[in-house]
């Protein structure tokens, strides 16, 4: 996830809204935005496992511990917390909601699971388009459009989420693909979204986005706000779009899809609309997909 004295448990069950704790002050999310290049650490193992984005498909995805992820980023609240405002926002830990936009993917661009790990090409409508993939963290969706063909930047406010997480996630299940198959660029850059939206458009990279993909990224109005404005700046007209992946309520923090879409509309900049739900009962919560596009009527002015 996109990156305060306070940390607090992030799981926001309906259950577990007394466990969330109150942030005190406002939080600084100022981690400057870099881009990182993956350097293979001698004598560090890499631990995975794999986990089932779709029927039949596994993907791997790495282990870090809590106390190893709290080790990494020098601060022990991380060890008892999945996000402290300013300084971790849960990139260690596998969100399911990333596990829905998998699925979505793979459902719109019309991709046979099977198929995700075969040696044919898949000619696929992401080959060749560019993605984003905001607070990336183990970077799922963003390596399942990479296997598309499409090419993806990783982003997330943690640089050591994306070096000791994100890339060696990336590099384990591209070297499962047969030879024949492709390889797609990947580049990863960390920082807060404000700064990584000024950074992507001014510094060569390109800048705009034809895919942007978020997941479980809009727990607090703040971090809502911060979001949007990164999608406004880098997604490209007319024809880009953003899909966020979110439960319909965050307990106890004042975020969630509902709140999303209602800041998304009000700014009128993008039409909106739920491509994807997800009853979960256990939690009394609603998992969902929202897609962002610009609407028909500034199509011709791209012509």
């Amino acid at each position: 996830m996109d990156g305060g004295e306070q940390g607090f448990r992030f799981n926001f069950g309906k259950e577990e809204a007394a466990k969330v704790e109150e942030d005190q002050g406002t939080p600084d999310y100022n981690e400057p935005a870099a881009e990182h290049v993956y350097q293979a650490t001698p004598g560090i193992a890499f631990y995975t496992e794999e986990v089932a984005v779709a029927d039949g498909v596994q993907l791997v995805k790495g282990i870090i511990s809590s106390d190893e992820a709290a080790s990494l980023l020098s601060d022990a609240r991380v060890a008892s917390s999945d996000l402290v405002p300013g300084k971790y926002e849960g990139g260690f830990k596998l969100w399911e909601c990333s596990l829905d936009l998998c699925k979505l993917l793979l459902r719109q661009y019309r991709v046979e699971p099977q198929q995700l790990l075969g040696a044919q090409d898949l000619g696929c409508e992401l080959q060749g388009k560019k993605v984003l993939e905001l607070g990336c963290g183990h970077g799922l969706p963003g390596i399942v459009a990479l296997m598309c063909g499409a090419d993806v930047h990783f982003q997330d406010y943690n640089p050591q989420v994306l070096r000791r997480l994100t890339m060696p996630n990336v590099i384990a299940n591209m070297e499962r693909l047969p030879r024949p198959r492709p390889r797609p660029s990947a580049r990863y850059f960390s920082g807060d979204w404000r700064l990584v939206g000024e950074h992507l458009t001014g510094r060569g990279y390109g800048g705009h986005y034809d895919l942007i993909l978020a997941s479980e990224t809009i727990y607090s109005v703040p971090a809502q706000e911060r979001l949007l404005e990164c999608i406004k700046q880098l997604l490209q007209p007319p024809h880009g779009v953003a899909l966020v992946a979110a439960k319909r309520y965050y307990f106890g923090v004042g975020g969630g899809m509902k709140s999303f879409r209602s800041l998304v509309e009000a700014d009128g900049i993008f039409e909106t609309s739920i491509v994807d739900q997800v009853d979960d009962k256990a939690s009394g919560n609603v998992r969902e997909v929202l897609q962002l596009k610009f609407p028909a009527a500034i199509h011709p002015y791209f012509l």
